[in-house]
């Protein structure tokens, strides 16, 4: 069963006078287990749906609608499947040891249900069978893996399960099963580059239609995880990586039309190149992961530079990380050209997680006040939305309207990619 936060206004639950508080207990027959059962059992036509109103007692709606129509329900988050794993390089075990940031960001999440829904990476290593039964039956397709390697032994050292070595087995049932997955390789020097990489490439497009896209992302560090026995690959070891995809990209382009293997933004960063356009990507919703974000901040900053008003005389500092930065200035003159404003990029150093984070979504509050009050005087600021939760804390529970109140004469605004800021009335 689960218990309902809120009721969706002018839904079906509203018309119900079904409450918040309220357990969901059966739909069709079907016990509800977590919200993905209530999204899969609620899309028929029609649904009889058991209730535990908040004051004990037992309701069953009769409720005829449109296929795919919503009850309205929005149920209290469910518990996250947690990961069995033991990789060297996980970024939560890269968190600050003594956990002063708030609980959620050292839960170690591998979950499907998030996987399918939105787009977490999962390792496939805690599936039980009735996963397994549940994800054929709701078809849960596709699923974003991290295979990592294909070679049992490597991916065995990578993950620290016994079940990690059975990774091949894993894709060829979820594909038996109708299910398809989005693959992300997390490479590591001297552990799943070179050999092992050429063959989790071969092994993964040898498979087709069953690995719908394969995503290669340098490894990650904080200062918190560094001596874990991995270390950041070198610029000439990302270029190498680099002409591997291409290889690939090549092959596949002229096989399947198009590049089905990606390299993540970082890779070409740390290559010491500038990411290619968003026609790289091949209109693949990767960014979430790191893949073709900076692409797609770009390419929608040049698309909509004509549309901007006049801001002449204004002054705007945008703040970024340390990799972004490079990029970030060339756009800053491209919208200072365009629009008038005075517009200045300060890359930021990341002092909760050390140097080797480098990406402004993982900025904590007191970098953004560190910085920006080297920019007081300005009119406006403008930081990456990514950096702040639902709730408008950063990393380290500092609250938007704290930052603001810390520096009252200067506008600080979130932004998704600065035109939708610049753009506001």
């Amino acid at each position: 069963m689960i218990r309902v936060a809120k009721v969706k206004p002018d839904s079906i639950a509203t018309e119900l006078d079904i409450r918040p508080g309220t357990l969901l207990l059966r739909i069709n027959d079907h016990e509800l287990r977590d919200g993905l059962d209530l999204l899969f059992y609620q899309a028929e036509d029609h649904v009889e749906l058991e209730v535990e109103t908040p004051g004990g007692g037992r309701l069953v709606y009769d409720i005829a609608k449109e296929p795919d129509e919503p009850l309205g329900l929005v149920p209290e988050p469910d518990k996250v499947r947690r990961c069995t794993n033991a990789c060297p390089f996980c970024f939560v075990k890269g968190n600050p040891k003594a956990r002063t940031l708030r609980p959620a960001l050292y839960v170690k999440d591998d979950d499907y249900r998030l996987s399918f829904l939105f787009g977490h990476y999962v390792t496939l290593t805690n599936l039980r069978e009735p996963d397994w039964e549940r994800i054929f039956e709701q078809r849960l397709s596709p699923l974003y893996v991290s295979v990592h390697a294909t070679d049992p032994d490597a991916r065995l050292s990578m993950l620290k399960n016994p079940r990690s070595a059975d990774i091949g087995e894993h894709l060829d049932r979820l594909w038996a099963g109708g299910v398809a997955v989005h693959a992300q390789i997390v490479l590591c020097p001297e552990v799943n580059d070179g050999a092992v990489l050429e063959r989790t490439i071969s092994d993964l497009y040898a498979r087709g239609d069953a690995i719908a896209s394969l995503s290669v992302v340098p490894v990650g560090l904080t200062a918190h995880n560094r001596d874990r026995g991995v270390r950041p690959l070198t610029a000439a070891e990302c270029v190498e990586t680099l002409r591997r995809i291409d290889v690939v990209r090549d092959t596949a382009r002229s096989e399947r039309g198009f590049g089905w293997c990606y390299a993540a933004d970082e890779l070409f960063l740390q290559a010491g190149l500038e990411p290619p356009g968003r026609e790289y990507f091949d209109n693949l919703e990767l960014e979430s992961n790191g893949v073709g974000a900076i692409s797609f901040l770009r390419d929608s900053v040049r698309e909509g530079l004509e549309g901007l008003p006049r801001l002449d005389g204004t002054r705007i500092v945008l703040i970024t990380g340390t990799s972004m930065a490079p990029s970030l200035t060339r756009l800053a003159d491209e919208i200072a050209d365009a629009c008038g404003a005075e517009i200045t990029a300060c890359a930021v150093p990341n002092t909760l997680y050390g140097p080797m984070v480098t990406t402004a979504g993982l900025l904590p509050g007191a970098d953004h006040l560190t910085a920006l009050r080297r920019f007081a005087d300005r009119d406006v600021a403008l930081i990456s939305r990514n950096a702040l939760n639902e709730d408008d804390l950063f990393l380290d529970d500092m609250s938007l309207d704290d930052l603001r109140a810390a520096l009252p004469r200067l506008e600080i605004w979130p932004s998704d990619n600065v035109i939708d800021v610049l753009n506001r009335e």
